[in-house]
């Protein structure tokens, strides 16, 4: 799936519109998809195709409301991906967050073509980690959104 055109530019954004653009691509994710899981992983996949940076929503200031709206909006996917037995109960808000700041990071030393099938080739990688099915537990706890917010440095 892709973003709807309005939500797609070629300029990367930051702060307080970014978050307003990945809580808006979580909601039209969520009315959307029939599953959770499907909306879960739109919303990563299209986080990471946009650039968005979500790792430095602790340090964006006046953006309270924005980063409240994503975070909601987000825990609802990720109960309802639970509650459908399709998301492993060791993932959480923070640990999904993570994941799309590593993607959208990338690897800035490859062709650019390479980088992007790359980082397109990781998502799907990470999303079918991210199933619930039998493997090894990562090591601690889900990460929640607070924890993430709480250890990034402002």
């Amino acid at each position: 799936m892709r973003a709807p055109d309005d939500l797609r530019t070629d300029a990367r954004p930051n702060g307080k519109d970014a978050l307003e653009r990945m809580a808006a691509l979580a909601e039209v994710a969520r009315k959307e998809e029939t599953w959770a899981f499907d909306a879960l992983s739109r919303f990563v996949e299209e986080c990471a195709g946009l650039r968005l940076e979500p790792l430095g929503i602790a340090a964006v200031p006046d953006a309270d409301r924005g980063r409240v709206r994503l975070l909601e909006i987000l825990g609802q996917i990720i109960r309802a991906a639970h509650d459908e037995g399709a998301l492993r109960e060791d993932v959480g808000a923070g640990d999904v967050l993570g994941v799309v700041g590593l993607l959208v990071r990338g690897l800035p030393t490859l062709p650019a073509d390479l980088g992007d099938e790359l980082g397109r080739r990781a998502a799907r990688l990470v999303l079918a980690g991210m199933r619930a099915h039998p493997a090894p537990a990562p090591p601690g706890e889900a990460m929640t959104a607070e924890d993430l917010i709480h250890r990034l440095p402002r």
